[in-house]
């Protein structure tokens, strides 16, 4: 993404946070916080963190009027050569109800502060496109009793690595079996310009302990994509993986 169009869609988005509070002053909301271990941050089923475990947390800001902002942050690994080895999303949007279906639109900025432009291997000359990218969304979902189902659309203008625009469709059911253990899966497809197109889908199921002093989540997830060896960096990232994740949540 050139600075230009990262630095004015930065703005946009901190104009959009600061338009949010200044509207809602009087009412501050309720803040939540979540920390998750992982043994493997996955993206579109992506592997993000070479297929190791990683430390996440979230910070989020429940405004009145179903406001929300946030801020999520992960390891990553790429195996570079450009010191990458965290990530930061920035993100905002609001919930509308819609003749009872919940219709979810935010924006998130993606930055990696400590990637550098250029990898030792190619020399100083050679400038890598930034990893750092804008992505909107729109996601509507809607509770049959025991069943939720949900369709979500995804954009970004300039994609992270320079692939240019991205368009994602997802799909995804959950079923809740108990109170505390539900099941689910979802399968989505994304359209890039300059390197193909992948499908991914993932399968698992959730079990959720309530405590005095928070929320305990434990998720078992299988992912898989079709994207081959060679379309996936010359690595087993895109390769299937059962992936297990951790999440304690506090906060109201």
């Amino acid at each position: 993404m050139p600075i230009s169009v990262g630095r004015t869609a930065f703005t946009a988005l901190l104009g959009f946070f600061i338009s949010i509070v200044r509207a809602e002053a009087m009412d501050w909301g309720h803040f939540y916080v979540l920390l998750a271990a992982t043994s493997d941050d996955r993206y579109y089923g992506f592997s993000r963190s070479d297929r190791k475990p990683m430390i996440q947390g979230d910070l989020h800001w429940q405004m009145p009027d179903d406001f929300y902002l946030g801020i999520f942050g992960t390891g990553a690994r790429y195996r570079d050569g450009r010191n990458t080895s965290y990530e930061l999303d920035f993100y905002g949007g609001k919930h509308f109800e819609i003749d009872g279906s919940d219709l979810n639109l935010g924006l998130l900025y993606a930055t990696f502060p400590n990637s550098t432009g250029y990898a030792d291997y190619v020399g100083p000359y050679y400038i890598f496109p930034t990893y750092n990218f804008v992505e909107g969304s729109a996601e509507l979902s809607h509770t049959f009793g025991k069943l939720t189902v949900s369709g979500k659309l995804v954009t970004s203008p300039a994609y992270s690595s320079g692939v240019g625009p991205m368009w994602d469709v997802d799909g995804a059911v959950k079923y809740a079996l108990t109170n505390w253990l539900s099941i689910g899966g979802g399968a989505g497809h994304q359209w890039m310009e300059r390197i193909p197109n992948r499908t991914h889908c993932d399968f698992g199921a959730t079990a959720t302990w309530l405590t005095d002093f928070g929320r305990w989540q434990f998720d078992l997830r299988y992912h898989a994509t079709d994207v081959s060896i060679a379309d996936c960096y010359n690595t087993n990232w895109c390769a299937p993986a059962v992936v297990g994740t951790i999440t304690y949540a506090f906060g109201g």
